[in-house]
């Protein structure tokens, strides 16, 4: 499993929210800049984060983007679900293409796929924003 270049974007884009400011929001070109991400790729990852309920958006002239929650209250998985999708090793243990060796049994490696990605998911939630900042 690879965290995605989007993926690493955003848990960067969240830590530069998390170290606002109560109060504070920032725009996205800032953020683009200060991160060094392009313009482009920063407004898409804002509006997932914003569609997701992480962040909030405030239009007009001083407008801008914060958290809508405390940073120890969010976790990087929800960060990384929010980009990549739901945790998965391997094929056999996600979603629509789970492993189908048989139609009432699983394939051999399927218990130890799951337990691996049991892991990954429990350090994920593990982790705070507040601890990477």
């Amino acid at each position: 499993m690879k965290i995605t270049q989007e993926c690493d974007y955003a848990i960067r884009i969240m830590v530069t929210l998390a170290n606002l400011d109560k109060g504070q929001v920032i725009d996205a070109g800032s953020i683009s800049n200060m991160r060094n991400i392009p313009s482009r790729f920063t407004v898409k990852i804002l509006r997932k984060l914003v569609l997701s309920g992480l962040i909030s958006s405030k239009k007009g002239a001083n407008g801008g983007y914060s958290l809508k929650d405390k940073s120890q209250n969010i976790t990087l998985l929800s960060i990384v679900e929010v980009i990549d999708g739901p945790i998965a090793v391997n094929k056999c243990v996600g979603g629509e293409n789970r492993c189908s060796y048989t139609e009432k049994a699983v394939c051999s490696m399927h218990n130890i796929m799951m337990e691996i990605n049991n892991h990954i998911r429990e350090k994920l939630e593990s982790v705070t924003l507040d601890r990477l900042c």
